[in-house]
């Protein structure tokens, strides 16, 4: 069993390329199925990309109805086909998609790294399923989306510590500056007063910084200086002067 990966709201270039991608897999399949992604979320499935409104649509009902063929498919980890369906098949519970016009269905799990995103979903008006040519269609964009899912997080997390980088270098010196302080008050070593710091910062869930900054303020007068890092306009990165 593979497993799932809720993938959350707000991974702009992911969910753009993503949709880039479904459009992509919609004219490349044979059948002309409606097809769209859904991502696994804490509470289930969500729409997250869609060639085709009606798509979006079938996908909000699985969602609503808590079953369909992208759950069994989430569950089962592995593609779930279904063709023929008949007006009073009634196999999904409230999520019916004949009224619709959908007689035959298709979730292609999404995975990456033994992670289950969620699924590539088929929707057609025909009764006979799908082409061989369009199951194949359907593993390759599903790997191509599984991949996208990977450089997206790549990206996301590459920020992150860059972020993180230039805030510990902002904050450093104001934290030297105030374990000097602490130091000359408590006569301790260095290591006794940044201890004193996070001390404080836990009791008070106050980031260590905003504690050192508070001191070095009481002790001042004034608010501490701290450098200023600016990012290299664009173009200019990897030439030197």
């Amino acid at each position: 069993m593979l497993n799932r990966t809720a993938v959350p709201a707000g991974i702009d270039e992911f969910e753009r390329a993503l949709t880039r991608s479904v459009v992509v897999a919609a004219r490349a399949m044979p059948d002309s199925p409606l097809v769209s992604v859904t991502l696994c979320t804490e509470r289930g499935i969500r729409s997250a990309a869609w060639a085709h409104a009606r798509a979006r649509v079938l996908d909000g009902m699985q969602s609503a109805a808590g079953r369909g063929p992208s759950f069994d498919a989430i569950e089962a980890g592995r593609p779930v086909t279904a063709a023929g369906l008949a007006a009073g098949d009634a196999r999904w519970g409230s999520f019916c998609p004949q009224p619709h016009g959908i007689l035959s269905l298709h979730a292609e799990p999404l995975t990456t790294q033994g992670r289950l995103l969620g699924t590539l979903n088929l929707y057609s008006a025909g009764t006979a399923g799908f082409a061989a040519r369009t199951h194949v269609a359907a593993q390759v964009s599903a790997a191509s989306i599984g991949v996208l899912f990977d450089v997206a997080i790549g990206a996301a997390r590459t920020r992150e510590v860059a972020a993180q980088l230039k805030e510990a270098l902002g904050t450093r010196p104001v934290i030297d500056q105030a374990i000097g302080i602490v130091m000359a008050q408590r006569r301790c070593t260095a290591h006794q007063a940044f201890e004193i710091l996070r001390n404080v910062s836990q009791d008070r869930n106050l980031k260590v910084h905003h504690v050192a900054a508070t001191i070095v303020r009481s002790v001042s007068g004034g608010p501490p200086q701290r450098p200023r890092f600016e990012d290299p306009p664009p173009g200019d990165q990897g030439h030197s002067t």
